[in-house]
């Protein structure tokens, strides 16, 4: 897949290094190891549209609207949401994550994409990277597609990231918009090392996360439909 020859490609580099490139031609060559600290610089803005309905299951965590106002402009990230709560409650801490659902503005029908999952963020800005799966699209472009993860996927704190990794072809749909009043969360994270974590002000991505992810019981949570 083109994420395992990035990889390849990276590893390539650092051999190259060691044999002697000199430091201008390694940082060349890495790009992506540092997000622009400008999350601007990481967007573009397409028109507004509705991606219309989404799946949903018990045990989701959705924060955007369905309408996309925002694209990826930075390669080999990952955008996705910093899930930390859940319709105002904490979300719960050592849970799982068993399904995402994620809108792609473009893409093959017959394409995969790469779908990650991190757990929270510490100080310097890294996340541990918990799995980055290569999975195809059941939908196609222009609307929901779902992943069902073959095990779940445990996170052990109380926060975890979720996103697609963002290259020419699989663009994942980012808005402006909230659901039930839940704010932004929207990020972008280096994708294969999970390091320089960005928050994107203002924005969430169009990706929802299930499993065992709610810190207080579905029947119990208020929740209002717009």
């Amino acid at each position: 897949m083109r994420k395992n020859l990035h990889v390849i490609v990276a590893l390539a580099a650092v051999v190259a290094l060691i044999g002697a490139l000199t430091l201008a031609e390694a940082q060349e060559i890495k790009p992506s190891s540092n997000p622009p600290r400008d999350p601007s610089a990481a967007l573009t803005r397409p028109g507004s549209g509705s991606a219309g309905p989404r799946p949903e299951v018990l045990g989701t965590i959705i924060y955007d609207n369905g309408i996309v106002t925002a694209l990826p402009a930075a390669s080999s990230n990952c955008f996705g949401n910093q899930f930390n709560t859940a319709n105002g409650n904490a979300v719960m801490a050592a849970g799982s994550v068993t399904a995402m659902s994620y809108f792609l503005t473009s893409g093959s029908g017959t394409d995969n994409v790469f779908v990650s999952v991190f757990g929270s963020v510490d100080g310097g800005g890294n996340a541990s990277v918990l799995t980055s799966v290569s999975v195809p699209l059941n939908n196609g472009p222009g609307a929901f597609n779902t992943h069902t993860f073959a095990a779940p996927i445990n996170y052990p704190g109380a926060s975890f990231l979720a996103g697609v990794w963002y290259v020419s072809g699989d663009v994942v749909g980012l808005g402006s918009g909230t659901n039930n009043g839940q704010g932004f969360h929207g990020m972008l994270i280096n994708d294969i090392v999970g390091t320089g974590f960005t928050p994107l002000p203002g924005l969430n991505a169009l990706v929802g996360a299930s499993g065992d992810v709610l810190g207080v019981p579905v029947e119990l949570q208020s929740v209002t439909i717009d």
